[in-house]
């Protein structure tokens, strides 16, 4: 990124298991709610890239070339804003426990529509469980939720309940 030099990305989507691959311009990187995002024009237009979902990255000797005049504050509230609209089609309350609580954010911050407080550390420094509330958008991307077992605890909605306990009661069976 400081080097202003373009990279070649191989990506997966958060919505399917298509490996992608991108030339990318680079603006910088940013940190939302846990999860860090590259911020890039491909193909003359701005993208936002979960970090974690980069299989890799290679730096190219090519020159970046950005947009004249646009900075990566810019380039991040446009593709935030088009991010942060898309409708989540399953709100889930949740109850976590604060000890795996960085980790869940890391893995599905993007997802998060409670507001943390700017002290994260407070937080994570209270007792007891920290309710949170997700927006998904389906049903099956919000049973990803039953990966944490015991350290999350959906609340609501009933029917997403009663999918993970018949998950984890099949899960269970097989090590009987």
């Amino acid at each position: 990124m400081f080097s202003d030099v373009r990279l070649s990305l191989r990506y997966r989507h958060g919505r399917d298991v298509q490996v992608r691959s991108y030339t990318v311009h680079p603006y910088g990187l940013v940190n939302k709610a846990g999860a860090w995002y590259l911020i890039a024009d491909h193909r003359g237009e701005p993208k936002l890239f979960r970090v974690d979902r980069l299989l890799s990255a290679t730096i190219l000797e090519e020159p970046v070339r950005r947009r004249p005049g646009v900075e990566l504050a810019e380039v991040w509230e446009k593709v935030r804003s088009v991010f942060e609209n898309v409708p989540a089609e399953v709100r889930v309350i949740v109850d976590v426990q604060r000890s795996m609580l960085a980790r869940i954010l890391s893995v599905h911050g993007a997802e998060l529509m409670t507001s943390l407080d700017d002290d994260f550390n407070d937080v994570l420094d209270g007792s007891g469980p920290v309710r949170l509330e997700f927006g998904f958008r389906s049903m099956g991307s919000a049973e990803q939720l039953l990966v944490f077992g015991e350290a999350i605890e959906v609340l609501e909605p009933t029917e997403l309940r009663e999918v993970l306990a018949e998950k984890a009661r099949r899960t269970a069976a097989l090590y009987d």
